[in-house]
């Protein structure tokens, strides 16, 4: 590249070139890119140039030329009025003179400009874009000192500098770099044609494209922006003088310097961009010299425009470029089916379809669109039957506009996969049918404007009829469920609620007709609307605290009632008269009768009855009976009990409470006190006069009624009802008298229990009428008996369906619940009963609101009623007062129950006098016990001396109680007994001592005591020894000073309150405990003996330097080496790689982190490697490919067994092939195939070599250029005409050279690009090629794999049935002869692999047949030998875990790093975090743990031995006859110390 460039530089330079250019190239145009001639620009253009400044334009002016200077004519005159003429106007010096060097007589001709003027600019205006390539211009004066070279592509309007120009660019640009150019586009300024020298015939020469700088594509678009120009302007801006103007000024110094140019010469060519090899005139451009080069492009490629600059109209399938050598980049017809004939380029298709088309059809007709009008428009199809071309192709969509999409858009063609069908309407998303002119099911109103085009129904799926459209198309309205209503079916009927899927839609309310205002109800949640305190969705429920009143509710009690005497008037009916005749005077005429006859026992019968019937005729008219109620009695009324009534006596009852204007039926409770049946007059009166509608219009007001009361019955109704109503008042009088009688009877009575008002219920809302519910609910109030419940009492358990009634019944009335009222002294709670509203009441407390006592009880309050309990044979009646419980007592008897017998008295009833020997006066009434006995005498009957006195108090003895001498008399200073009796025997005092004393009369101090109680004030103190002596031993402590003596419990000092030396604990709480020192760890002066001192109060013991602990048993922290004279030793661990600075106590071993190991951490753990002050590795050497599990500890690479390789040896190695770790060696065919990569990769390398070096010289090697050598030779012929200095032969050839030279510029170029392209060629060939070889490495794996396989297969039928493997091998054989066609395409011959595997294959089948009783033998052996083996090892693992057990408590099945989570007692193999092998423990039950545990028992045994020996040391001290036997017996102890000791320093 080097030498072709500076042979190039030397032509352009050094010549000027011939001739016309050579042909394009060999093809034309047809097959590359072509090039018009390239010419002179000026030539034919003499208009378009023009001058900012020319000599002699308005008159002759005078001008000198410096070389004339010593000559006679050195100034000359310049007269440019005229153009130039050759024969007339000489010293014209016009512009376009540059265009030819000389005119036709061979006369130079020129250009100049006016003197002394600095600026000045020639421009060149062309018609149309051209290629500009160089320009030289020829000066007949100096060269300018600077000047600019200027272009516009764009006719003018823009300028855009090529090149600056000056003698010092520096000074005179100092703003443009002149380091030279780097690139060839660079904007620099040049000095080397700007020198003052040569005076005349200088030249400027500039190249657009220096061919010093390398250029990659010439057709790309920064080069052709770089030479496309319209305009060119050359500005002229300093003069090059000799200095003498810069002093002077005048106009004959200035006549020497001016600009003038012999010949311009702006080469270039008409710009076709390589699509076209001649140009035509431009449109309007007249001229036609010779030589002229025009600037329309007559253009090929089927491009067209000025410059060829875009494809021609209907060939934009393709994008328009550049044409290149090798391709013409021809514009492509358009493809538009025949609809279409015009077209555009879409870069976006372009790239859509891979760089394939992008030509988009423009007026698509017959109804097409698309790129290639390959498509029908909207709202038309293609006919499947018809060609893309035909004119008739698209058919009209026949879609209804309103339901179909788009306004009727049908599918334009048929695509199965999109689910596409030609001419199929596309219904909107609520539109169905084929031309899209019916809703669907489900919707309705077909419309145009709606997007979906029909609107849904909307109906709520809950409401509507399942069977058919759930709704009307047209309205849009939903068939709704029968008990659904609603446009959109969403609502439920009046009194209906629930919309669900039930076949009728809603559910009825079934609101409560009594609990509910009405029975209509929420929709959602199907609640009622309630009345005061009802609750529940029906309100059917009652308000916790509420109730709901029974029928009878309205009854008023007897008891309550005014009772009347016969005569008087507020009673109905008429007075009958008293019996004249009655029992009193029947009864005393038999009476006096019977005296007569002596008839004595009908006599007392007589009297006894007149008795009675005179105390009847005393009891008033009515009278109010309490009874009393047992549990074992049925209580048959209500209320506290009845109003007893006499023969024509009445009640006035007060009625003021009515709630609900209506009928009430009367009803009389009552219980008959004979066989007689009685009668009842009832007046009813209202105090005013009724105003309520229902009870307003009825007459009379006042009512009577005469009623029989049967004595077989217990209630009355009255025959007719009678109407009550709220906020008035009644007054219903009854008289009641015998049934039948004229005369009333003073003896005859009646108990009248209440009045009771049942309400005319058929009245109420939901019972009247002839509906079906009110006959339902009346038939079941007389099915369910529910009116005669309330009849008598007590009130049976109402059936449930009377509980809902008469709730319903009570809430219309009360309009709601009533509250319950409970009082709440005397109810268990707030709560009452549902029905009826009866309050749980406390024990012996009644009433509804459980608000009184019971009959016989008294006392109401929060705990009930107490019953009364009078006694029955001292009080009167069982009843007693309310309040305070006071019963009616019997003469003679007292006390609340009248159950006590008076003062000094015991023994009720039979009450008899109290017995306390004179020395009390009362007793306990029911025991006799006396009470306050007197004169120091104690018991039940005062019959003995209380404590401290002594003597006979019985009465009659005649002896009296004295004081104790112990020693002194009671409540003195001195005395020191509880008590004390006479011993008969001895007649002797006996004191019995208080404690801490002791003798005969309490004068001496007990053991454990001291002091001097012999004296008056002296007393015996407890021996402060804390409690570390015997008690009962006189001489544990001194008696007189308190002194202790004999401390226990291993205690010591005068109060017994310290361990003893050896010993530590609490004194007070007798835990004096040994001290448990460690003698290794202890310091040494503190042991003696093989014990040691520790602090007396916490056991600490003195410990060496670096021991810790409370015993001294362990090494500080961070410390090791226990046991040594001089304490424990640091244990200087690595602070970067141990887990801390503690080590292990007695090893000294660091605990490291993972992966370093070492006493202190500073190595490498085992099956590691590395540098162990950075990091250390983990070998993982794959147990199955490696020799060893340890590593090499500097490199970490593991040592491989055979077929193994890789760092970790987890690889098959090379020359074995299968998968890891079943690695096999190759086939020998692989060696082959290994040899034949080899090679390629040699051969690779050798094709990298060359390409490297030809891209560092740009010649290749040994190889020579016919083009290059065809430039020598033309050189060569240059020099010889230049050295032949025929200087006209040598003009005439300037054109043709130069031609000739820029297209062997070009050629070379474009060999130069092919050779880089054949470079990239190669380099890609190259990746092929080693793409081409991982293949057939890969496919060569996958051989050797084969192989592998077929051997492993192989080794399976060895090992397996033969039967069975037979037809294996026979299957295998068919499939190896189907790939046997395959391997030939890559192996031939009878020495290949497949040849040589199938003699080997029909080699081992014959061995197979032959050996295949043996092979089965011989499996069946090795198969009984394997379960022999599995059962032997079964066995040794149960053994393994028998033992384990035994010894560890735990078995050995442990994990894979020897943890055993399932046995907290270890095993055989079993290990901790540490490594530490663990056996044993807490818990266990292993003889490890039975060892453990019996030394822990020895070394207690041990310890008692000791101190049991200590102490028969001190008793052989106060012995010495025995003590030799002592030593005998303390040696062996002694050993079974130091023996027991050195046991646990073994453990």
């Amino acid at each position: 590249m080097p030498i072709m460039t500076a042979y190039v530089s030397l032509l352009v330079l050094a010549v000027c070139t011939f001739g016309q250019e050579l042909p394009s190239s060999p093809h034309g145009c047809t097959e590359g890119s072509c090039y018009p001639a390239t010419g002179n620009l000026l030539i034919g253009r003499a208009v378009n140039l023009t001058a900012t400044s020319t000599c002699g334009l308005t008159g002759p002016e005078k001008y000198c030329i410096v070389s004339h200077l010593q000559q006679p004519d050195k100034c000359f005159e310049c007269n440019s009025q005229h153009p130039y003429s050759p024969n007339v106007h000489t010293n014209s010096h016009r512009i376009e003179n540059v265009i030819y060097l000389t005119d036709s007589n061979g006369v130079n001709t020129w250009w100049q400009s006016v003197n002394g003027q600095e600026s000045v600019s020639i421009r060149l205006n062309l018609e149309a874009e051209f290629h500009f390539t160089h320009l030289i211009m020829k000066f007949k004066t100096f060269r300018p000192a600077a000047m600019i070279i200027e272009r516009s592509a764009d006719f003018g309007r823009t300028w855009r500098p090529y090149r600056y120009f000056a003698s010092n660019c520096s000074r005179t640009f100092p703003n443009i770099p002149a380091n030279g150019l780097h690139h060839i586009n660079d904007i620099i300024c040049e000095e080397r044609y700007s020198d003052i020298e040569p005076s005349t015939n200088g030249e400027v020469i500039y190249k657009v494209l220096d061919p010093s700088i390398p250029v990659a594509d010439p057709y790309s678009l920064d080069i052709q922006e770089l030479l496309r120009i319209t305009n060119l302007r050359i500005n002229f801006t300093k003069l090059n003088t000799l200095g003498d103007d810069l002093l002077d000024r005048r106009p004959d110094v200035l006549q020497k310097y001016y600009y003038a140019i012999y010949e311009l010469v702006v080469r270039g060519s008409c710009f076709c961009y390589g699509h076209a090899s001649e140009c035509a005139p431009v449109p309007g451009v007249d001229a036609r010299e010779s030589g002229m080069i025009h600037g329309r492009c007559v253009c090929k490629h089927n491009t067209e425009g000025l410059n060829c600059e875009r494809c021609r109209n209907f060939h934009h399938d393709l994008p328009w470029r550049p044409a290149e050598v090798e391709n013409p980049h021809t514009c492509r017809e358009c493809n538009c089916n025949g609809h279409s004939n015009q077209c555009h380029f879409d870069i976006a298709v372009y790239l859509a379809t891979g760089s394939v088309s992008g030509g988009v059809c423009d007026d698509c007709l017959h109804n097409t669109m698309g790129r290639n009008c390959e498509t029908c428009k909207p709202f038309y199809y293609q006919d499947p039957n018809r060609d893309i071309r035909d004119p008739q192709v698209c058919v009209a969509c026949d879609c209804d506009p309103v339901g179909s999409s788009e306004g009727g858009v049908c599918d334009s063609h048929t695509d199965l996969e999109m689910g596409m069908i030609a001419g199929q309407c596309r219904c909107k998303a609520n539109v169905k049918g084929k031309r899209c002119d019916d809703c669907k099911e489900g919707y309705y109103g077909l419309s145009q404007n709606d997007l979906l085009g029909c609107q849904p129904c909307n109906c709520d799926p809950r409401g509507i009829i399942t069977m058919g459209a759930p709704c009307d198309q047209i309205s849009g309205d939903c068939s709704c469920k029968r008990y659904v209503t609603g446009r959109y079916c969403s609502q439920c009927l009046p009194e209906y609620w629930g919309l669900s899927n039930d076949l009728a839609g809603c559910r009825p309310c079934d609101c409560d007709f009594g609990g509910a205002f009405n029975n209509r109800c929420m929709m959602e949640t199907g609640q009622c609307d309630c009345r005061r305190h009802l609750i529940g969705r029906q309100c059917s429920d009652v308000q916790p605290g509420y109730f709901c009143a029974p029928l009878d509710y309205y009854k008023y009690e007897a008891e309550d009632a005014t009772g009347h005497s016969p005569d008087d008037p507020a009673l109905p009916g008429q007075v009958r008269q008293q019996a004249t005749n009655d029992c009193v005077q029947h009864l005393s005429s038999q009476l006096r009768r019977h005296r007569r006859h002596r008839d004595i026992t009908k006599s007392q019968q007589h009297q006894a009855a007149l008795r009675r019937i005179r105390q009847l005729q005393q009891t008033p008219d009515v009278r109010t009976v309490h009874r009393e109620r047992t549990p074992s009695h049925m209580v048959t009324w209500t209320g506290p009990g009845f109003s007893r009534v006499k023969d024509g006596a009445g009640l006035v009852f007060t009625i003021d409470n009515i709630p609900y204007a209506m009928e009430y039926d009367i009803m009389i409770r009552y219980e008959p006190e004979s066989t007689e049946n009685w009668e009842a007059v009832v007046s009813i009166t209202s105090v005013d006069l009724p105003s309520s509608l229902r009870c307003g219009n009825l007459l009379p007001t006042e009512q009577l009624y005469t009623v029989i009361l049967p004595h077989h019955n217990r209630y009355i109704q009255m025959p007719r009802p009678f109407c009550f109503e709220p906020s008035n008042r009644y007054v219903v009088a009854v008289r009641f008298q015998r049934h039948g009688a004229t005369h009333r009877h003073l003896t005859a009575f009646i108990l009248i229990d209440s009045l009771v008002l049942i309400p005319k219920y058929t009245e109420l809302p939901g019972f009247q009428g002839n509906t079906p519910e009110s006959e339902q609910r009346r038939e079941e109030m007389i099915r369910y008996m529910c009116l005669d419940s309330f009849m008598i009492t007590p009130m049976p358990a109402l059936a449930e369906m009377c509980s809902k009634l008469i709730c319903s019944i009570s809430s219309i009335i009360h309009d709601g619940a009533l509250p319950c009222e409970c009082d709440p002294q005397g109810s268990l709670s707030g709560e009452c009963d549902r029905v009826g509203g009866r309050c749980h009441c406390k024990p012996n407390v009644i009433g509804r609101r459980c608000d009184q006592c019971a009959p016989g009880t008294y006392g109401f309050g929060v705990s009930g009623c107490t019953a009364c309990d009078c006694h029955s044979e001292g009080s009167l009646s069982h009843q007693c007062d309310p309040v305070t419980g006071q019963c009616q007592c019997r003469q003679g008897a007292t006390g609340r129950q009248c159950s006590d017998c008076q003062p000094g008295q015991w023994g009720f009833p039979s009450c008899t006098s109290c017995q306390c020997n004179g020395h009390a006066d009362l007793c306990d009434p029911r025991t006799g016990e006396c009470n306050g006995c007197k004169d120091f005498t104690a018991g039940p009957l005062c019959e003995r001396c209380v404590d401290t006195f002594f003597g006979n108090p019985v009465l009659g003895s005649g002896e009296h109680c004295r004081p104790c001498p112990c020693p002194g008399n009671p409540n003195s200073d001195n005395f020191n007994a509880l008590s004390c009796q006479v011993d008969h025997t001895s007649d002797q005092i006996m004191c019995n001592c208080k404690q801490g004393y002791t003798g005969l009369r309490c004068d001496r101090c007990a053991p454990g005591y001291y002091g001097n109680p012999e004296q008056p004030g002296g007393q015996c103190l407890p021996c402060d020894c804390s409690g570390n002596i015997d008690t009962q031993d006189p001489e544990s402590c001194d008696p007189r000073t308190g002194r202790c003596l004999k401390c226990l419990y291993h205690t010591d000092g005068p109060s017994c309150a310290q361990c003893q030396l050896g010993y530590y604990g609490n004194a007070l709480a007798h835990d004096c405990r040994r001290c448990t020192c460690v003698t290794a760890g202890t310091i040494q002066s503190a042991c003696s003996g093989g014990h040691c001192r520790c602090d007396q109060q916490t056991g600490a013991c003195p410990c060496r330097e670096n021991v810790v602990g409370r015993n001294c048993d362990q090494c500080a922290l961070n410390h090791w080496n226990y046991g040594q004279d001089q304490g424990c030793e640091p244990c200087n661990c690595s602070l970067q790689h141990a887990l801390g600075n503690h080590c292990n106590m007695f090893t000294g071993h660091c605990h490291c982190h993972s992966g370093f190991g070492g006493k202190q951490c500073t190595e490498c753990e085992m099956f590691h490697w590395g540098d162990p002050r950075e990091q250390c590795n983990e070998c993982n050497c794959n147990p199955e490919g490696s020799e060893m599990a340890q590593c090499n500890r500097v490199t970490g690479a593991c040592e491989c067994r055979e077929g193994a390789a890789g760092l970790r040896c987890n690889q098959c190695a090379r020359g074995f092939t299968g998968i890891f770790p079943r690695c096999v060696h190759c086939h020998p065919c692989f060696q082959l195939w290994d040899d034949a990569l080899c090679q390629i990769r040699r051969d690779l390398e050798h094709i990298q070599y060359r390409v490297q070096k030809i891209l560092e010289g740009g010649i290749m090697p040994e190889t020579g250029d016919a083009r290059i050598k065809e430039l020598e030779r033309k050189l060569k012929q240059v020099k010889d005409l230049i050295s032949t200095q025929d200087s006209k032969k040598v003009h005439q050839l300037i054109g043709q050279t130069i031609d000739d030279l820029r297209a062997e510029i070009a050629l070379t170029d474009g060999r130069l690009m092919g050779i880089g392209q054949e470079l990239n060629t190669t380099a890609e060939k190259e990746r092929t090629l080693k793409r081409t070889l991982n293949d057939l490495e890969k496919e060569l794996r996958d051989v050797n794999a084969t192989v592998a396989h077929k051997q492993k297969l192989l080794n399976e039928y060895l090992t397996s049935g033969f039967a069975d493997q037979f037809e294996k091998v026979k299957k295998y054989y068919r499939e190896s002869l189907q790939a046997e066609e395959k391997c030939n395409a890559s192996v031939f011959g009878p020495l290949s692999p497949v040849e040589q595997s199938s003699s080997t294959r029909e080699l081992t089948e014959k061995l197979l047949d032959a050996s295949k009783d043996k092979i089965n033998r011989d499996v069946a052996a090795q198969n009984k030998s394997l379960n022999e083996l599995q059962q032997k090892a079964r066995d040794l693992h149960k053994k393994v875990n028998h033992l384990s057990n035994k010894v560890c408590g735990g078995d050995s099945s442990h994990s894979v790093n020897g943890s055993c989570p399932d046995s907290q007692c270890g095993g055989a193999g079993c290990r901790d975090e540490q490594g530490n092998r663990v056996c044993g423990g807490v818990g266990c039950n292993g003889t490890v743990s039975a060892s453990v545990a019996a030394l822990k028992a020895a070394r207690n045994v041990t310890d008692s031995l000791n101190a049991a020996s200590q102490e028969l040391q001190k008793s052989l001290q106060k012995a010495p006859g025995r003590s030799f036997s002592h030593t005998r017996r303390e040696e062996p102890d002694k050993e079974r110390s130091d023996k027991s000791s050195g046991e646990e320093r073994d453990i």
